[in-house]
């Protein structure tokens, strides 16, 4: 992401700027996370999920969710060295949360492809009225890559078409919208009171953004240049007022950070992440995922292939990025351009090219970045999402969030007690 030089707003007394909107997303089962770093923690036991939580509320975050777990990660019938084994309902781990916390929200991840609208309705009502208002739902319909895998979960023939599961999500959260309305007796389920769970949403296809556009409060997704991100949003916003909606989004790109105490300790940190990222294995993986072919025993300290991808599949992958280049061809030349540009190996190239490290510098540089990226429109806060399980977070709260507050963009103290009280704040 680009950094500006300083922030027009830094040194402004806070009035009418726009409030930065923080969410908390525990890592998944993906390369991102440093699953190799000396304090990585679980992805299984209770005690990390309540120490990230407890720090994301400590940093006055309006939400912590969690991903689905329907599958196994794979790849080319290969499980993947970054697959979680026994990872647990994101329903049931919240629910324990619920306890544990006292003012942020929570967010389940569930998809629509292989739920039913009155189970999952069931389940985030139950986990709204335990929390006291805190419940919320990130809808998915399930990533075409991911598809085949969880389906075989199911019963069989579960899985869709692109376009046709985004329908059936579509009359799937008008069902759970009617269920907690009180406009369905046979579920049991009495009205919820207020809105009822906040409804987040990735909406990064054209289908995804009118679906997020219909029904979402949040939408997590967005583009990885302020410029990008200023269109999407303003492209989703003007999807929201076709659908008829005259509420407001709140629009959270995902992000992560490195920290230092200088500019070039962090660049440092920001390196040698990479290096512990991208393994000669997950190298491999990232580039047949482009390329769609097999490069098992390909030399990832060379140059990339000199033969063309698999087009078509390599344009599915394209297609499928939120955020990123969706022209397959476009993509893998500037990737070429990039390698001989600055003499890159492919490793180091995958390092530079999926690293998720956007914003890289001091706290109060990082602090900066995030303000001007919200005051310019590009984004309402970000989804923060760290390296490190489940500690990463608190030097992001500990050291980055007292100084969004100095800068007058960033509660000191939450307002009210649910989800949608504190989606609501606005400068």
């Amino acid at each position: 992401m680009a950094t500006p030089e300083k922030s027009p707003l830094e040194s402004a007394s806070g009035a009418n700027l726009r409030r930065v909107h923080l969410g908390a997303f525990y890592p998944n089962d993906h390369h991102h996370t440093l699953w190799g770093h000396p304090e990585a923690g679980s992805q299984i036991e209770f005690s990390d999920f309540r120490r990230f939580a407890q720090s994301a509320e400590h940093g006055l975050f309006d939400f912590v969710f969690l991903a689905e777990a329907n599958w196994l990660q794979e790849h080319r019938g290969r499980v993947v060295e970054h697959a979680i084994l026994d990872k647990p309902d994101s329903l049931t781990v919240l629910a324990g949360l619920a306890a544990e916390t006292e003012r942020i929200g929570l967010v389940a991840t569930i998809g629509t492809t292989f739920s039913d609208p009155a189970d999952v309705a069931t389940r985030l009502a139950t986990l709204h009225r335990l929390s006291g208002g805190r419940a919320g739902w990130n809808v998915v319909t399930s990533h075409t890559s991911f598809g085949v895998g969880a389906s075989a979960n199911f019963r069989p023939g579960r899985m869709v078409a692109h376009a046709d599961r985004y329908r059936q999500a579509d009359a799937f959260l008008a069902e759970t919208a009617r269920i907690w309305s009180g406009g369905e007796a046979a579920s049991g389920i009495a009205a919820l009171p207020g809105n009822g769970p906040a409804i987040v949403q990735a909406g990064g296809s054209p289908e995804g953004r009118d679906l997020a556009a219909a029904h979402a409060n949040v939408i997590f997704a967005g583009r990885r240049s302020i410029e990008g991100s200023r269109e999407f949003c303003e492209d989703l916003r003007t999807r929201r007022r076709a659908a008829g909606r005259t509420d407001d989004l709140i629009i959270l790109p995902s992000t992560s950070f490195v920290l230092g105490d200088t500019e070039a300790e962090a660049r440092e940190i920001a390196a040698d992440w990479r290096l512990q990222e991208v393994t000669p294995k997950v190298a491999v993986f990232l580039l047949e995922e482009v390329w769609g072919i097999d490069l098992t025993d390909f030399d990832v300290d060379g140059p990339l292939p000199t033969q063309d991808p698999d087009w078509e599949h390599a344009d599915r992958y394209a297609r499928g990025q939120v955020g990123g280049e969706r022209d397959a061809r476009v993509l893998v030349e500037s990737w070429r351009s990039l390698q001989r540009e600055r003499g890159l190996s492919t490793r180091a190239l995958l390092g530079e090219v999926r690293a998720r490290r956007d914003f890289v510098g001091t706290p109060k540089s990082v602090a900066d970045q995030i303000n001007h990226w919200v005051q310019t429109g590009a984004a309402d806060g970000f989804v923060v999402n760290p390296s490190v399980v489940p500690s990463g977070l608190d030097a992001f709260v500990n050291r980055v969030i007292p100084e969004l507050q100095e800068l007058g963009v960033y509660r000191t103290e939450y307002a009210g007690s649910t989800i949608h009280d504190h989606l609501a704040e606005r400068g």
